[in-house]
């Protein structure tokens, strides 16, 4: 009790210092585009998808470049996912949550968020600043990533990333999705209730969803509804493993699959 009463407290504090950045004095901001928006040093990035980590079983998000070539992989709470999968969705809740009162409050005082920026990585931890205009001035306020996120969609702002971190940690999707292509497979992660629906014991591996017909994959002899489970002997744990040993040089790969309530044994050739 007393825990909630000190959370809604903070949360009542913040809220109004937020709303009160907007009622200081603006002569030392005022000017400040380029010291906001430092182009060479950023990239911008597009809301690419919202999954879920099968490991962790916590949401992520992915943030690609213009090319969506590589994405930075940001692991988020529930209630900011629900929040962004709401707005790309444009479901509208029965009543204004938390993201959507911040909204509220920085239109109210004639402000709006110009763009957000993911700013850099500590102890595995991301930051991030949201860059709020009013009046042709500019205040930088930390926050989480998640919450900017939500922010930028809410408002339509500009995505950025430090170009550095974008470069140490993104990954190459562009590369995966032309190998599951081009073996004419589409994978998809497990979830708990999908594994207990196929009766396999684990929500470890990854469901073949979509076979396409004459590919390497059919006449390897892969079906709809099979669970690979490892490849060479390494176990998968989900999609993007998978697509990591599908892009293994190897022009024949040893595959476990689950099938019908049973594990079966069969050659592939990714390549």
């Amino acid at each position: 009790m007393l825990r909630a009463q000190s959370k809604r407290f903070s949360m009542i504090i913040g809220l109004w210092l937020l709303s009160s950045v907007f009622f200081i004095s603006t002569s030392t901001t005022e000017g400040a585009t380029s010291k906001s928006l430092d182009s060479d040093n950023l990239i911008k990035v597009k809301f690419h998808s919202l999954t879920i980590d099968p490991q962790s079983k916590q949401p992520v998000v992915l943030l690609a470049d213009p090319n969506e070539e590589r994405a930075l992989i940001i692991w988020i709470g529930f209630f900011e996912a629900r929040a962004m999968h709401s707005e790309m969705q444009g479901i509208e809740p029965f009543r204004p949550l938390t993201h959507d009162l911040l909204k509220r409050i920085i239109q109210n005082s004639d402000g709006t968020i110009h763009h957000i920026v993911i700013t850099h990585l500590k102890e595995n931890v991301y930051y991030a600043n949201i860059v709020i205009e009013r009046n042709g001035s500019f205040f930088e306020i930390d926050a989480r990533p998640s919450d900017s996120i939500v922010m930028a969609l809410k408002f339509k702002a500009p995505i950025y990333v430090a170009k550095d971190l974008f470069e140490q940690m993104s990954i190459s999707i562009k590369e995966r999705a032309e190998i599951e292509d081009e073996y004419g497979i589409t994978l998809q992660d497990l979830t708990p209730s999908l594994a207990r629906y196929l009766a396999y014991e684990s929500d470890r591996g990854v469901l073949v969803s979509n076979l396409r017909k004459g590919s390497r994959a059919e006449k390897d002899g892969i079906e709809v509804g099979d669970i690979l489970v490892e490849i060479d002997g390494e176990t998968i744990d989900d999609a993007l493993s998978m697509k990591e040993a599908l892009s293994k040089s190897k022009s024949s790969l040893k595959a476990k699959i689950f099938r019908k309530s049973k594990y079966i044994s069969i050659t592939i050739h990714p390549k």
